[in-house]
């Protein structure tokens, strides 16, 4: 007995290839975050001195304006996330009627959700990507606030040692 209608193994294979693409499309997001904050963090490596403190200054500032544009991405993927939840309580609800009412298969309300869930389970796993990137941006978001903080320490050190 094949529980999965034509329609549903098409869309099921549709959001598996929609959530690979996505996959693909988060790791690159986090190459290109990892490669843009990595020269932040590499100017508090080095030995500062007053020739090269225009570069701490700079620092702190692109590290501001990362952490708005990972603020402004946070914000537009849990929109996403929580347009994505809203189509996952249509299918359940959808799914649950279909074995409810349209199935000639007797099942407890236990069965019924093991085989919604298989019936969400790309859809479940585009939240969960959403989810691990936004995860993700909230880290980097930290540690450019962290950045922040030990650049303030440095330039108090360089005021305090300079006068």
């Amino acid at each position: 007995m094949n529980l999965y209608p034509p329609e549903e193994v098409e869309r099921i294979n549709k959001a598996k290839e929609t959530n690979d693409k996505l996959e693909e499309f988060f790791n690159q997001k986090r190459e290109e975050w990892n490669k843009n904050l990595e020269p932040l963090f590499d100017v508090i490596k080095n030995r500062l001195t007053v020739d090269n403190s225009n570069k701490v200054f700079e620092s702190q500032s692109l590290a501001l304006s990362y952490r708005q544009m990972i603020n402004e991405q946070i914000s537009f993927f849990l929109n996403k996330r929580t347009k994505e939840e809203v189509k996952v309580k249509k299918i359940r609800q959808d799914k649950f009627v279909f074995y409810a009412l349209g199935v000639g298969l007797k099942t407890n309300a236990g069965e019924k959700s093991i085989l919604i869930d298989a019936h969400l389970a790309e859809n479940d796993r585009t939240i969960l990507l959403i989810d691990n990137y936004i995860e993700f941006l909230r880290s980097c978001s930290k540690n450019l606030e962290s950045l922040g903080y030990t650049i303030k320490n440095i330039i108090e050190l360089m005021n305090y040692l300079g006068g």
